[in-house]
């Protein structure tokens, strides 16, 4: 009985105890929990995942690996030659950055009689689902003879299996001046079913177009080789292909910035015509008006030098030119009269002010000739023509003289030096009969200069 009685009182003192034991809670706000909705039940919070928010221990399908580890687990540990990455919000195939390293080297290389300096960047191992081979030039020492320069072409090759071909390839034009630096990113593409390999006698080829400003306007180019000696290119390419990168912003508001499944999802930077800035000198733009399109309104040779005058870049005379002036006898035997001729000009030749002179004098002829005249002049470089005059000078005597100046145009370069040649035709007449005959005689190399004349 007494048992009995202390059994029943536990009982109500547990009664009056859980009576008395505090709530969990006694609104749904006293339910907090990140990621989580809390609602009070019977005085004890109970909780439910909110959708799509990461932490709430679902992976939900707008998570992966890489944006919500703590729903879908972490992108790590190998798949097959690879392992897992994060490439932007995807978990795929790839070489953790860990085990990346960046080949860095600079080289300086003849370019025409000019330094350039090459520097090259690229990863080891070479994913080339995304990474590119990364290159600046710039123009280290410019020679004198060399102006309007432009890197055309730049190209990539390499060997495998003892075959040499193609990785990469990108036709820039664009212009290189001193203090100017181009940079390409070249993309590395070549059909293989491997998922990686070896590329060895890496080559970089640079196409260097300028114009050799004492010679000929016609651009020279040459291809300017960079061999990477030993270095093994080691590549990978995974299964999958790699998203976009989150920007392809170049900050150049003349190009179009792209990146789709036309570009196996590398940005490209597209010209946008008729935009500064696009990399394209366009017929509404000059070195005044667009100097990262044009080049620089600068450059020209020993005696010229370029400056903006109303938005337009033209030739102008550098100071303190001194002209040595050039005079040429010409002792012309011509059987039936007899020449003394002096040809004068001044070398450099500024075609705005100065003239060739030509002065003809008679220092012999026969009784039976008479009316001697020197009809028609030509100034030529090889066949092409360059000036003329039709004079109709006459020598009635011997002792006459007569002078002839010729005005040589502006030429298409502003300095330029020609291997020129004067081209003398005449008549007379002897016994009654008029005859007509010409003769020759090289001038020698002039060095033409031509103000004002636009580059």
């Amino acid at each position: 009985m007494k048992t009995k009685f202390f059994f029943l009182l536990f009982i109500l003192l547990a009664l009056v105890l859980s009576g008395c034991e505090k709530a969990e809670c006694e609104l749904d706000s006293d339910c907090l929990k990140p990621h989580f909705t809390g609602a009070c039940l019977d005085g004890k919070c109970v909780y439910s995942p909110i959708p799509g928010e990461c932490g709430n221990g679902i992976c939900d399908e707008s998570e992966t690996k890489c944006t919500c580890p703590a729903d879908c687990g972490i992108c790590a540990g190998p798949s097959g030659p690879f392992e897992l990455v994060c490439v932007g919000d995807l978990c795929l195939e790839g070489i953790p950055d860990s085990k990346v390293k960046p080949q860095i080297s600079t080289e300086e290389l003849s370019a025409g009689g000019d330094k350039i300096r090459l520097t090259t960047e690229y990863n080891q191992p070479f994913n080339v689902l995304k990474d590119t081979f990364n290159i600046k030039i710039s123009l280290s020492t410019p020679t004198d003879r060399n102006a309007d320069r432009k890197i055309s072409k730049i190209t990539l090759v390499g060997e495998i299996d003892r075959q040499t071909i193609p990785l990469a390839e990108v036709n820039l034009n664009r212009p290189l001046w001193p203090g100017s630096e181009i940079s390409a990113e070249l993309i590395v593409d070549f059909p293989t079913a491997e998922k990686q390999g070896e590329v060895s006698n890496l080559e970089l080829q640079i196409t260097y177009d300028y114009l050799t400003g004492t010679t000929t306007m016609a651009p020279k180019s040459v291809v300017v080789k960079n061999r990477y000696g030993r270095v093994t290119f080691n590549w990978v390419k995974p299964s999958t292909l790699y998203p976009c990168p989150e920007s392809c912003d170049d900050g150049n508001a003349g190009t179009q910035d792209i990146c789709d499944a036309s570009t196996k999802f590398f940005c490209e930077h597209r010209p946008i015509p008729g935009v500064c800035g696009n990399y394209v000198c366009d017929a509404n733009e000059n070195p005044c008006t667009c100097p990262v399109d044009c080049g620089p309104c600068a450059d020209g040779g020993t005696y010229i030098t370029f400056a903006c005058i109303n938005n337009a870049c033209v030739a102008q005379l550098k100071g303190g030119i001194s002209q040595e002036s050039q005079s040429l006898f010409d002792d012309r035997k011509i059987g039936a009269f007899h020449l003394q001729n002096n040809y004068d000009y001044p070398d450099p030749f500024n075609v705005a002010e100065n003239k060739l002179g030509l002065d003809f004098n008679m220092y012999d002829k026969n009784e039976d000739v008479k009316d001697v005249k020197i009809t028609t002049i030509r100034v030529f470089e090889g066949t092409n023509e360059l000036a003329s005059a039709d004079p109709n000078l006459a020598l009635p005597d011997t002792g006459s003289t007569g002078l002839v100046e010729i005005t040589i145009p502006p030429q298409a370069q502003p300095e330029i030096a020609k291997s020129l040649n004067l081209k003398v035709w005449f008549e007379y007449k002897q016994a009654g009969d008029l005859k007509k005959s010409s003769y020759s005689k090289p001038l020698g190399k002039i060095t033409l200069l031509s103000p004002g004349v636009p580059k």
